[in-house]
């Protein structure tokens, strides 16, 4: 059984993240944490072998040369040295490396970037294209579905199948072309 994990942190405890596992390409936790152990927790009980990670998980004082590739093949991201990006840029790299000291592999991505990516008009969809069973997201939190597309990328980077913007200072991986 293959599971992974999709994650998509606020910069703070106060506001709550978007967490999503899908385990042989069903979605089995689609939900909301605002501690770093409650995410913790659900990464010990579902033990992926892969989470993605809506979040730079490197610092810099503008955009990162990997930052300026995303925008120039089309993908608004932001930069990590802004003040509203660095809570969530320090957040993300706590959680990365308590995630990886599980024996997670831990990815960066951006879910808006990613389902463009994609071509697809809706995660549903681009679930549907991977073979991946989601429910109905309408309703949900932007937080949630984020990391539910989180999770599409981490099912698609361990079937080796995920796209990669990259540079000397990172790497940020989308989903592969699914539709259109």
């Amino acid at each position: 059984m293959v599971t992974v994990m999709g994650i998509d942190p606020s910069g703070s405890p106060r506001r709550p993240s978007g967490v999503a596992v899908l385990a042989d390409k069903q979605a089995v936790y689609i939900g909301l944490a605002r501690r770093d152990e409650e995410i913790l927790d659900v990464a010990a009980s579902y033990k992926p072998v892969a989470a993605a990670i809506d979040s730079p998980l490197s610092h810099a004082e503008g955009y990162r040369r990997v930052d300026i590739a995303m925008k120039k093949a089309g993908f608004p991201v932001l930069p990590p040295g802004w003040r509203g990006m660095r809570m969530l840029v320090e957040r993300s790299l706590g959680l990365a490396a308590k995630l990886s000291s599980m024996g997670i592999v831990v990815i960066e991505t951006h879910p808006r970037s990613a389902l463009r990516a994609s071509g697809c008009g809706s995660p549903e969809e681009a679930a549907e294209k991977m073979g991946v069973e989601v429910p109905r997201l309408r309703g949900l939190r932007r937080d949630a579905v984020d990391a539910v597309i989180a999770a599409l990328v981490a099912q698609a980077y361990v079937e080796d199948r995920a796209a990669v913007i990259e540079d000397v200072d990172g790497r940020i991986y989308l989903l592969p072309r699914l539709c259109g």
